[in-house]
């Protein structure tokens, strides 16, 4: 390069300085460990394509990084669960990285599946508007206060309304209200655990997450049932199972065998959702396979268990 041009390369290299700071946008939770940032693109660029972006928590431990030059969202993990964080995001260009952004909204990771959460245990997230976005989460009872076996629905030949397939909480108290014969809604909303009292008797989708997330054991399920409109991603909530997801669950407390028995008990175990399917039958759902259906609601051999929700 002659000498005139390497002056005048250095001259206008003098005039590039590194991006502006990009604008935050909204963060979100997207898991125990993870979470999502959204940014704008910086008023300049410094006079240099911006070539990436990167995100960084507070506090420290989570980061992430978008290869691209204008506004998008960045996924950042390494975060822990159960975890209060703000993120700032910088850009970057052939000088260097520049200003950070302001701090974006708080959010908090979710707790891990099985963890101790809200009184009891979480079991994972549902949504009520049924779009795939969170609404509540949902909290499973210790085994020794919340779950019991042998207790009926309720009468044959009664219809009660209890219908939802998500409103877990209206069902079970409509159940409740009709009276004892009701023994699993009954049994459910007189619990008082955790310091807390608004347990009830789960509507069926509202069980089919829990077994989604605490399936107890490795038994293929029934891939011809699972769809579930009202789960939360990563389940499949349009799909079907297929034969080995949901896999048995990551919380080990919640295997069969464990050792403090504050999983869902037995793997073949059949469980009430307070979901009336007629008026002579309720949901059920097995914990060995996922299978759906309705049965008699004097059947003596049905589990329960009882849950909370807390929105999100």
């Amino acid at each position: 390069m002659s000498g005139a041009l390497q002056a005048v390369f250095q001259n206008q290299r003098s005039f590039i300085t590194v991006p502006g700071a990009p604008t935050i946008g909204t963060a979100t939770t997207t898991g125990a460990t993870t979470a999502t940032v959204a940014f704008t693109a910086p008023a300049s660029n410094g006079g240099s394509t911006i070539t990436q972006y990167d995100a960084t928590s507070s506090p420290a431990g989570g980061t992430g990084t978008l290869v691209q030059a204008g506004s998008g969202t960045i996924t950042v993990s390494g975060l822990t669960a159960n975890t209060a964080y703000t993120f700032t995001v910088k850009a970057t260009n052939a000088i260097g990285q520049g200003a950070a952004s302001a701090a974006s909204n708080s959010i908090t990771t979710l707790p891990a599946i099985g963890s101790a959460f809200g009184g009891g245990f979480f079991a994972g997230q549902i949504s009520t508007t049924a779009d795939g976005v969170a609404t509540h989460n949902l909290v499973v009872c210790t085994a020794s206060v919340g779950a019991f076996y042998q207790k009926k629905y309720g009468p044959q030949g009664v219809t009660t309304g209890a219908t939802s397939n998500i409103n877990g909480p209206a069902n079970s108290a409509t159940l409740a209200a009709l009276g004892a014969t009701y023994e699993a809604a009954t049994f459910c909303e007189a619990i008082n655990s955790g310091g807390f009292t608004d347990w009830y008797l789960p509507a069926r989708f509202e069980v089919a997450v829990c077994y989604y997330y605490l399936k107890p054991g490795t038994q293929n399920n029934n891939n011809g049932q699972g769809s579930n409109p009202f789960a939360v991603l990563p389940q499949p909530f349009s799909t079907n199972y297929t034969l080995t997801d949901p896999a048995q669950t990551s919380a080990t407390n919640f295997r069969t065998g464990a050792s403090d028995q504050e999983y869902l008990l037995t793997a073949g175990g059949a469980y009430w959702g307070s979901t009336e399917v007629s008026s002579t039958e309720g949901s059920r759902i097995v914990f060995g396979d996922g299978s759906m259906d309705g049965v008699n609601k004097t059947n003596n051999y049905m589990w329960l268990r009882a849950v909370r929700r807390i929105a999100v």
